[in-house]
C-alpha cells in the first residue's frame, strides 16, 4: 500500500507532541497510529502487512518499541499535556482512575470522559513484582502527577474524579483533599462509619422500601483511622439482573441522586478499555518487555484520539453520519461498528467539546 507523505493534522499534532524527538521517530509513531486504525490490531505481525514491504516493517516496529530514547513516561507526560491544551475554557472536567491488566503487566490509566466514553488522557505501566505493598503509593503519586504537572493549567475546582472501591482509603481522600479535586470514590462494604453512635458497616444500613438512592450526610469513615465524609448509597442493577448497592463517598456534599451519577460516568472508562483491547487490539499486543508495551499502548491512545475524533466530526454533520450510515449497514448483515460510535457519543455536544479533537477531522 503507498503511504501518503502530505502532512496531516495527526501529523501536526504528533509534531506538536514530541518537538523535540528526531524526525524519525515522529514518523514511525504516524505511520504505525495509521496502520492500527486501519488494521484493528496490535499484532505486530499484522501491523507490518499494512506497509508494503512487510520484512521491514517488522523491524521498524521492533526497534521503534524497544526505542530507549522514547522515555515511556515523557511520552505519556506529551500526549497529556496536548489534550489538555485543548480542553473548554469553562465546565467540569471529568476523569476516571482505573487499572487495566493483561497477564502480570498493569497498567494505570487516567480516562479523559468525553460523552459516554473514556479517552485515555495520562498513564504508567508497572509489573506485578513492582506493585506488592506498594501499589496504593504508586497510586497516590500518579495522580498527583496527573494533577499537578499535567492538570496544572486547569483550575482544580473544575475537576471531578471517580474511581472504584480499590482506590477508596483515607490517604487517597486526603490526598484529593489537599490537591483541591472534588471525588466520588466507591466504598468498601468491610469499612465502617460512625452512625447514630456506633460504628457500622454500610452494607448494614438498609435503603427504605423502593427508594434507591439515600444520602446518610458527613459521617466519620474507617474506624481505625477516621476521616470526616460525605457518604451516600444507591441502588442499581448488575450485568446479571441482580441488584446491588454502592456505598458512594465524596468530598462535595451533594444529593445522592448526583453523586450516583457522577459515579455511573465512571463506567465510560471500562468502555475505553474495551476498545482499546477489543476494538485497536490492545490484548493481542503480546509483548514481554514492559516498557515496550507501554509504547505499544501509546499509539492505541493515539488512535483512540483519532477514533473519537471522526466520531465527534460525524456527530456534529448529520447528513453526512446518515449517509456513511446507509452505506456501511447496506453491505452488513451485522451491527455496524459506526451506530456503535453514534452510540457511543451520543451524549456528546460537538459544540463544547468539538474543538478537543478538530486537529483530526
Amino acid at each position: 500500500m503507498t503511504q501518503s507523505s502530505c502532512p496531516t493534522r495527526l501529523r501536526e499534532y504528533i509534531n506538536a507532541m514530541l518537538p523535540s524527538a528526531h524526525g524519525h521517530q515522529r514518523k514511525a509513531i504516524f505511520d504505525f497510529v495509521t496502520a492500527l486504525v486501519a488494521v484493528q490490531s496490535c499484532c505486530q505481525a499484522k501491523l507490518a502487512r499494512f506497509f508494503g514491504n512487510q520484512e521491514a516493517a517488522l523491524k521498524r516496529l521492533a526497534r521503534f518499541l524497544r526505542n530507549e530514547r522514547l522515555d515511556v513516561r515523557e511520552l505519556a507526560l506529551s500526549s497529556a499535556r496536548i489534550v489538555v491544551a485543548q480542553l473548554p475554557l469553562v465546565g467540569p472536567v471529568r476523569l476516571a482512575i482505573d487499572w487495566t491488566i493483561e497477564a502480570e503487566q498493569h497498567l494505570l490509566v487516567a480516562s479523559l470522559m468525553v460523552g459516554r466514553r473514556g479517552v485515555p488522557l495520562f498513564w504508567r505501566a508497572y509489573a506485578e513484582s513492582e506493585l506488592k505493598d506498594r501499589r496504593s503509593g504508586y497510586e497516590r503519586e500518579f495522580v498527583a502527577t496527573l494533577v499537578r504537572e499535567v492538570l496544572c493549567g486547569v483550575s482544580s475546582r473544575r475537576l471531578i474524579m471517580t474511581a472504584d472501591r480499590a482506590f477508596a482509603d483515607v490517604e487517597f481522600f486526603d490526598l484529593l483533599n489537599d490537591l483541591g479535586v472534588w471525588f466520588v470514590i466507591r466504598g468498601k462494604s468491610s469499612v465502617k462509619v460512625l452512625i447514630e453512635g456506633r460504628w457500622r458497616k454500610p452494607h448494614t444500613v438498609r435503603l427504605k422500601g423502593n427508594s434507591r438512592r439515600r444520602s446518610l450526610g458527613r459521617l466519620f469513615y474507617c474506624e481505625s483511622d477516621p476521616r470526616r465524609q460525605y457518604v451516600a448509597q444507591a441502588r442499581a442493577r448488575g450485568r446479571e439482573g441482580r441488584w446491588g448497592i454502592w456505598h458512594l463517598v465524596s468530598n462535595r456534599p451533594l444529593s445522592a441522586v448526583t453523586v450516583a451519577r457522577e459515579y455511573a460516568r465512571r463506567f465510560g472508562c471500562e468502555e475505553g478499555f474495551r476498545d482499546a483491547k477489543w476494538m485497536l487490539g490492545f490484548s493481542q499486543a503480546h509483548i514481554k518487555c514492559l516498557k515496550a508495551w507501554a509504547r505499544m499502548f501509546t499509539l492505541v491512545a493515539i488512535a483512540l484520539l483519532v477514533l473519537v475524533g471522526v466520531g465527534c466530526g460525524l456527530l456534529a454533520d448529520g447528513p453526512r453520519l446518515q449517509e456513511q450510515l446507509r452505506r456501511i449497514t447496506s453491505r452488513r448483515k451485522a451491527r455496524a461498528e459506526l451506530s456503535r460510535m453514534r452510540r457511543q457519543f451520543s451524549a456528546l455536544r460537538p459544540n463544547r467539546y468539538g474543538q478537543l479533537y478538530k486537529r483530526f477531522l
